[in-house]
């Protein structure tokens, strides 16, 4: 048996963000492709702002696989969702929690998001049935130790599921909605949300496969029609400096992975900082390597915090610096810097600059 996850679609209508329906649309086909026979919807199908249940209805009624069952949890944009707001075949709403087979194996519990809970508290009261069992856990609220910086889009904690409560309940392996990032933890995982909502929403987008059978997760890539990646470069004033940075843009934009032809859907942000010799020269090339995109703040790449200041001794300290920092056995991660930030702060210090 296969199972597809995705989560945060947060549609609107159709006039409005076209490109979520898309998005939707799009995992709806892969479904049929991969032989799904469940997809998990694990909260915010809908934003408040303006919940479309006709077109919702529509879309999953034209692009639905054959045979396909979709499993809805509320989260906490999906107030009032429920079996009664959308009339559609094989479509169902778990607006309460609740705990069912998936086969003689496996079971699965749907926790929608509730106000003022923690998951635990939910899962508790199925804590006798789940003994024993290899159970998944479909929940909408945030993973608290696997994240530790408060997502830009909602601040705040939301139904929270912690260590000790994997530990007491023991689910095999766990979905969750909310988070608009894909996260991959060891038991945990979010899919992200299957289309960007804003610039803070960055990279290729995603929803997951599991094979129950071979019991391996795949994320698989959603056809988004939207995409934003936000890129910060720190310059330091050296010789070839502008062939030295055009390369760093290079490689960046190969990083992100990006299908062939997929330019035109991308909206980039770009910060250079630093120190440079020619500021003029900076902003032409980044202007000709980021031409197949757009940029998504005020038409221009964002220069504020790149500095004319040429010194030869503070240069060669820079230098040095820099390489002392890439060189440094260091894990980015949420509640740590990376070694760009780390970078720009050593500069701060060694050329005066608030």
């Amino acid at each position: 048996m296969k199972i597809a996850f995705t989560a945060d679609n947060h549609l609107t209508t159709q006039s409005r963000n076209p490109e979520r329906f898309q998005a939707l649309a799009d995992i709806l086909r892969q479904c049929g492709e991969n032989q799904v026979k469940l997809l998990v919807i694990a909260g915010d199908l809908f934003d408040q702002s303006m919940p479309n249940y006709t077109e919702f209805e529509a879309l999953y009624k034209k692009h639905r696989p054959p045979d396909l069952t979709t499993a809805i949890i509320p989260g906490n944009h999906d107030e009032n969702l429920n079996q009664e707001n959308i009339s559609a075949d094989g479509l169902i709403i778990h607006d309460k929690p609740q705990l069912l087979p998936l086969n003689k194996t496996w079971k699965i519990l749907f926790v929608p998001y509730q106000k003022g809970q923690t998951m635990g508290s939910v899962i508790a009261p199925f804590a006798a049935e789940l003994t024993g069992q290899r159970w998944i856990l479909i929940g909408h609220g945030d993973w608290s130790p696997g994240l530790k910086s408060p997502d830009p889009y909602e601040p705040g904690v939301y139904m929270p599921l912690t260590r000790s409560d994997l530990s007491l309940y023991k689910p095999e392996l766990v979905f969750l909605g909310h988070i608009h990032f894909p996260f991959n933890g060891k038991k945990v995982r979010y899919p992200g949300s299957p289309c960007p909502l804003n610039v803070t929403e960055t990279g290729l987008r995603r929803f997951l496969l599991l094979d129950l059978k071979q019991g391996k997760i795949t994320p698989k890539l959603v056809d988004s029609p939207l995409l934003f990646f936000d890129e910060r470069f720190v310059m330091l004033s050296r010789e070839n400096e502008l062939e030295f940075l055009e390369n760093q843009l290079k490689d960046r934009i190969d990083s992100w992975g990006l299908p062939a032809g997929w330019e035109k859907r991308v909206q980039v942000q770009v910060e250079v900082a630093g120190f440079s010799a020619d500021r003029e020269a900076v902003k032409k090339i980044v202007r000709e390597v980021f031409s197949p995109f757009s940029f998504s703040k005020d038409g221009e790449p964002d220069l504020k915090k790149l500095y004319h200041r040429p010194d030869p001794d503070r240069e060669q300290i820079a230098l040095d610096i820099q390489t002392w920092i890439e060189e440094l056995d260091w894990t980015e991660s949420a509640s740590a810097p990376s070694k760009t930030e780390i970078l720009e702060e050593a500069l701060k210090v060694i050329y005066g600059v608030e």
